[in-house]
């Protein structure tokens, strides 16, 4: 993919090179024109728990589940509030904590910003978080060992069981997903992000 607007070739150590060859410039992120496709095609392989799951489990399959936890209205920000990890991988909880969670944050959120741009969804939702928490405490108890470890953190699971997809299977979900909600993305507007009205 040929990106005019990049005057300046980026250096392959700062930029990350996208499925469809679409790049993506960490020193100054920029996801316009970006495919969705790109997106879904990373966090499909992308594996939940640091790959520790008893079968594979996608960023993208758990994305999907949190879109549909949420009240429909926030459903395209649940689906997308993972959408960095696309870039940077999904980095375990206990990672973040070691490494430092406003350190993580401050370095990865211009990504996250240019992401919810792109795509239209909102950050940092008080919705998306509940069932982020609801679909983490699903999936320690649908797809990891028992464990000697207190989760006291995390709410009840849901009630239904996971059964994981596959890759191939949570990239074609991820994207259908994304069609059924997209009408529901919103135009960046002085950084802020704001719900259309309806209509």
């Amino acid at each position: 993919m040929q990106q005019l607007d990049l005057l300046k070739r980026p250096s392959g150590r700062t930029a990350m090179l996208m499925a469809s060859g679409f790049t993506f410039d960490l020193e100054h992120p920029c996801a316009d024109g970006m495919p969705i496709a790109d997106v879904a095609r990373s966090l499909a392989y992308q594996p939940r728990w640091a790959g520790a799951t008893r079968e594979f489990y996608s960023v993208a399959e758990h994305s999907v589940m949190v879109s549909r936890l949420v009240p429909p209205a926030f459903a395209l920000d649940g689906l997308c509030h993972d959408l960095d990890e696309a870039i940077s991988g999904d980095i375990a909880s206990c990672v973040k904590l070691l490494i430092g969670r406003e350190h993580l944050k401050k370095k990865l959120d211009p990504i996250k910003r240019a992401l919810a741009r792109r795509f239209g969804f909102r950050l940092d939702g008080a919705e998306v978080k509940r069932a982020d928490l609801v679909c983490m405490a699903t999936e320690l108890r649908d797809l990891l060992p028992p464990a000697w470890m207190d989760f006291g953190h995390l709410p009840p699971p849901h009630p239904d069981r996971i059964v994981p997809v596959g890759p191939e299977r949570a990239f074609t979900l991820f994207l259908e997903r994304y069609e059924e909600l997209r009408h529901l993305a919103v135009p960046a507007a002085d950084g802020q992000r704001k719900r259309r009205a309806p209509g």
